[in-house]
């Protein structure tokens, strides 16, 4: 391979562009939006985005990640809002650096663009439709969507990073015997500003990732720079009646009334709600898997053009970012062989992705559930517990998920051990609890009444709440997703 054709100038197009002109390739990007470098939005998409431990691998290995660390708002836990009005503060993990990174869609996209922009081997173009493929030579033609002129080029290898409605893939697997599978879970979600005074938002801490469950429907928040935060409220998109949740939030007042009885803490810092509520879009949530990721040597997806998934465990994008190394790193050991080298990428990436997608999906379904909320808070006590005496040799599943970059397939067969020792000693550590409980409680009883009692310290609040892993899945597997919305 010499030339390489990339579309797309997301997020994995323009970092696999950097990984192959480092290999010292020649690449064009093509981009059917204008460049993100001087638009104000992208596509109405603001949703932050949680940069992982994979994330960060791959920036790393390009030379990025310390300038795009700079963009980010590090994020140490969650906050979960209770109905009562508690706010418990849950870890990411046990040590300081198991943390996340909140960032900005489109300052990330900016600050790839820049980077990609300076390599010399590396040119974009934005303004250009996929218009077709001929996939036996890797010819692509593109339409400019201001003029409407067609141009073909050529390449040695196309690579579609051009998202979840890839026309790449749909180009490539024309003809083709392939499995295609697209999934939508039954809710919809608006996102939605929360801002504060300029001295930040009291009560909203700006380092955790903000989520109130509320059983059918939910609010999560991630953190600005600037202090605010970037909400997004996901309700069920219909009843069992037929009737869509959001039809009946059809004015300001019942949708000010609505957010006032289930999110109340967060109101006072919504000023915009009502306008931001009917002028946002619903989006949807969708998975899609498929089984052609390439053909021959000529043609490759990566990120969401084949394996897009819902984002409640904070790692479509890192997923996107895996694919970058494992490609590049394919390539790289079948140099002279192309076709060898996307055939490896393929096996080494789909059971992971699809690994991913279940996770996903299983962790939405927990993560509105608080009628199970005491078991699962034990379960992830006992796994933290076990981790911090163990070590890496008892580390839980959303650790090796979140926090290291183990294949997400390997993943779930490592905790599968964890997740089952919680299982068995959640219910001793229950009854040692009640059993130390009632013996202090008669030791008190029996005391002389004239005796003052005893200056006990308050109880530190339980710390954890696990909202994630479906019971569904986690029986299946015998691990639960053990995650939040990142």
């Amino acid at each position: 391979m010499k030339k390489v054709t990339i579309i797309g100038a997301g997020l994995s197009g323009t970092l696999m562009a950097l990984f192959l002109a480092r290999r010292g390739l020649d690449v064009e990007i093509y981009e059917a939006r204008d460049d993100p470098r001087v638009t104000a939005t992208l596509d109405g998409k603001s949703i932050n985005l949680t940069i992982a431990a994979r994330g960060m691998d791959a920036l790393r290995r390009v030379g990025l990640d310390e300038q795009a660390a700079g963009l980010c708002t590090l994020l140490r836990g969650r906050a979960v809002h209770h109905p009562d009005g508690r706010v418990q503060h849950v870890p990411y993990g046990i040590r300081p650096d198991e943390a996340l990174w909140s960032v900005s869609r489109l300052e990330l996209a900016r600050f790839l663009c820049r980077a990609a922009a300076e390599e010399p081997r590396i040119r974009l173009a934005f303004n250009q439709r996929f218009a077709g493929l001929d996939k036996r030579t890797a010819d692509v033609t593109l339409q400019d969507t201001r003029n409407g002129d067609q141009r073909v080029v050529s390449s040695d290898l196309v690579v579609g990073a051009d998202g979840a409605y890839s026309a790449v893939r749909r180009a490539m697997q024309h003809g083709e015997c392939v499995d295609y599978f697209e999934h939508y879970v039954p809710w919809r979600y608006k996102e939605l500003t929360i801002s504060g005074p300029s001295g930040g938002l009291p009560g909203l801490d700006r380092h955790s990732l903000h989520v109130w469950p509320r059983g059918d429907f939910m609010m999560f928040a991630l953190p600005n720079r600037n202090g605010s935060l970037n909400g997004v409220c996901v309700l069920p998109g219909r009843h069992d009646d037929g009737v869509d949740y959001l039809d009946l939030l059809d004015s300001p007042r019942t949708v000010r009334d609505f957010f006032n009885e289930h999110f109340p803490d967060a109101v006072p810092y919504m000023p915009t709600l009502a306008g931001e509520f009917f002028s946002h879009p619903a989006s949807c949530f969708a998975t899609i898997r498929t089984s052609m990721w390439y053909y021959q040597d000529r043609v490759v997806l990566i990120g969401d053009a084949c394996h897009s998934v819902i984002p409640f465990y904070g790692q479509g994008m890192n997923a996107a970012f895996e694919d970058c190394v494992v490609l590049d790193q394919a390539i790289a050991q079948h140099w002279k062989d192309p076709g060898a080298a996307l055939r490896e990428y393929q096996m080494l990436r789909k059971e992971n992705t699809d690994t991913l997608a279940s996770l996903s999906i299983a962790n939405f379904d927990e993560l509105r559930d608080t009628a199970h909320a005491s078991q699962i808070a034990a379960r992830r006590q006992v796994k933290l517990a076990m981790n911090r005496v163990l070590g890496d040799g008892y580390r839980p599943l959303y650790t090796l998920v979140s926090h290291t970059t183990v294949p997400y397939a390997e993943c779930i067969r490592q905790a599968r051990s964890t997740e089952l020792v919680a299982r068995i000693l959640v219910p001793y550590a229950w009854a040692r609890a009640s059993s130390l409980s009632r013996r202090f409680a008669s030791r008190l009883a029996g005391r002389d009444a004239e005796q003052p009692p005893p200056v006990v310290a308050p109880a530190a609040e339980a710390n954890g709440h696990q909202l994630n892993g479906s019971r569904a899945a986690s029986q299946a597997v015998i691990v639960t997703s053990d995650a939040g919305a990142a």
